[in-house]
């Protein structure tokens, strides 16, 4: 009995906070923002860490020849008969090892499921370096181009130039000021 009420009267001890915790602000950081420090009296929760949508381009060609249908009408024109001679082009996603999140120097791998917390003077950081196209495709006003990604045609103009994309994940956390 006599441990039983010394778990009541401590327990709430156990469970009390430090402070309440007041929104502040919505901050986004991508790897341009450089290493970010939580401001004293302040706490950041990681909301969302998208990695990077870059795409880059791998090959530009000569795809071949065909015949437009009902089923793969001419994207400039609309018809659907007539032979065509079309080049094509394909991408893919930069790679996810050319960037890392690191908070506290730790590089992490941030799951949607679990919070991630940052106190008082830890730190962000976003690091990423650029992948390259290796093609340059540049597709006439009117013309057809085959996305062979996609499966899909579209029609130009179209200009891309090879070399370094940028290739940036965007971090969102939520600052909350502490009110103690």
């Amino acid at each position: 009995m006599k441990n039983w009420l010394y778990c009541l009267c401590v327990l709430p001890l156990w469970g009390q906070a430090q402070g309440t915790l007041q929104f502040n602000q919505v901050l986004v950081f991508t790897a341009a923002s450089g290493q970010q420090t939580v401001p004293a009296n302040k706490v950041w929760k990681l909301e969302s860490y998208s990695p990077s949508q870059a795409r880059r381009y791998t090959y530009f060609g000569f795809w071949g020849n065909g015949s437009w249908s009902t089923t793969n009408p001419n994207p400039c024109t609309g018809a659907t008969s007539g032979s065509f001679s079309a080049n094509y082009f394909s991408h893919a996603a930069c790679p996810s090892a050319n960037t890392s999140l690191s908070i506290n120097g730790q590089t992490v791998v941030p799951n949607s499921s679990q919070p991630i917390w940052i106190p008082s003077n830890g730190t962000v950081e976003i690091t990423a370096n650029p992948c390259y196209s290796g093609a340059s495709v540049n597709v006439g006003a009117n013309t057809p181009v085959r996305d062979d990604t996609q499966g899909t045609y579209l029609c130009g103009p179209i200009s891309i130039s090879s070399g370094a994309v940028s290739n940036s994940p965007v971090v969102t956390v939520i600052e909350f000021n502490i009110i103690p």
